[in-house]
């Protein structure tokens, strides 16, 4: 048994009323004690046909029936009964399609949340990837770090030791002349020359600057990273918050790009009309100039003639675009629909001919996806990471 909401049924008058006659010419007079005229309390035995109602003798006599097609109520119930069968079976069709209508609407909900919970996973996973990621290359920064803090204290210890080193020599260099200098003067030329010639011989200490030149110049290298890190990251911001919101484009042509003898464009550049020539190539681009961020368009096709609709790399000039261009778009010639791009060229299996269409550009992530927009079924992707970087314009041809 189905169950519907108030508003899915409209409630029709006249079966209801149908079912309530033959009902009523059903009942027998043995039933519930029979059936009687709430008006004159005479058995309902008649049926007036212009009323469509049951009356009794007194009512058949009256004015308000006067001149009526009145006949026994026993005659008319296998014509009424009749009338309700063909009235049921388009209701019965009805409800059934309504069930079929909610069976279908089920379907598609839960096969878009199933794909909603998939796009969560991929997200989290995309975003959790990225975090790992950032959080190797901080583990990996910090202890080179500490290997450099590690190597500075040893080399710290070495200088010290040298340093104490250099301070003991002195001391019991100092220490000798000091009682030299306190014995009498017979003494104290006694080998003077000797104890000069140390003096002499004894290098003038210097600090070891160049013990430390080599960790400098590693901290200077860590710390050349930050601004590249804060770029990146500015990076990174601008480019998912341009990505992140998809844009809408209302995208016109550019007159210069197609030959007047080929292609009519409308004033407002939003439509163009194929004309009888015999121009090789009537193609046109679009305005707009892609390079970041994530866009899409809807283009309306003429399913009476050949249609390429897609996107195209910036020419360096508009004479022959298409031969110093390349492409990614999709083709349509009657029943037949083909996928085109630099490395590609597939067929593509449609149920139906698609007459709306809309382009999708994924700039940062190399892809244009096409699709019917009446019905938002994919049609194809183009994936390719010679987009990525690429100067990208609407492209039409007819």
């Amino acid at each position: 048994r189905q169950t519907f909401a108030p508003r899915s049924v409209l409630p029709n008058r006249q079966l209801a009323r149908i079912v309530e006659v033959a009902r009523g010419c059903s009942r027998h007079p043995e039933e519930e004690g029979g059936s009687f005229c709430p008006k004159h309390q005479e058995p309902l035995k008649l049926f007036c046909k212009d009323h469509e109602t049951l009356i009794c003798v007194v009512c058949d006599r009256s004015k308000e029936h006067e001149g009526h097609r009145v006949i026994p109520a026993e005659e008319t119930f296998q014509e009424y009964q009749i009338k309700v069968e063909d009235c049921l079976k388009p209701q019965k069709e009805q409800k059934e399609k309504i069930a079929t209508y909610k069976r279908d609407t089920e379907q598609k909900v839960q096969e878009m949340l199933d794909l909603i919970e998939k796009v969560k996973k991929n997200v989290v996973a995309e975003f959790r990837e990225v975090q790992l990621w950032l959080e190797g290359q901080e583990k990996l920064m910090l202890a080179r770090m500490e290997e450099m803090e590690k190597d500075i204290m040893a080399r710290k210890e070495k200088a010290l030791a040298k340093h104490m080193e250099e301070v003991h020599s002195l001391d019991h260099l100092i220490q000798e002349i000091e009682e030299k200098y306190q014995q009498p003067a017979s003494k104290l030329l006694q080998d003077i020359g000797s104890i000069l010639k140390k003096f002499q011989a004894k290098e003038t200490y210097e600090n070891p600057v160049d013990l430390f030149l080599e960790p400098k110049w590693r901290i200077w290298d860590c710390s050349d990273i930050i601004p590249l890190l804060k770029n990146a990251m500015k990076k990174l911001r601008d480019t998912l918050e341009s990505g992140l919101q998809l844009q809408e484009v209302n995208v016109t042509v550019d007159p210069d790009t197609a030959d007047p003898d080929s292609l009519k464009i409308s004033k407002d550049r939003k439509s163009i009309t194929g004309l009888n020539g015999f121009f090789s190539y009537p193609s046109v681009l679009g305005c707009q100039i892609f390079s970041s961020g994530r866009h899409f368009w809807d283009v309306t096709v003429d399913s009476t003639r050949r249609w390429d609709v897609g996107v195209t790399s910036k020419p360096v000039n508009f004479k022959n675009v298409h031969a110093q261009t390349r492409q990614w778009r999709i083709s349509g010639w009657y029943r037949r629909c083909t996928a085109f791009s630099p490395s590609e060229c597939s067929e593509l299996v449609l149920t139906e001919r698609p007459t709306r269409i809309r382009i999708s550009l994924n700039c940062e992530g190399g892809q244009v996806s096409f699709f019917d927009a009446k019905t938002a079924a994919l049609l194809h992707t183009f994936s390719d990471a010679s987009l990525v970087g690429e100067t990208l314009l609407p492209y039409f041809y007819l």
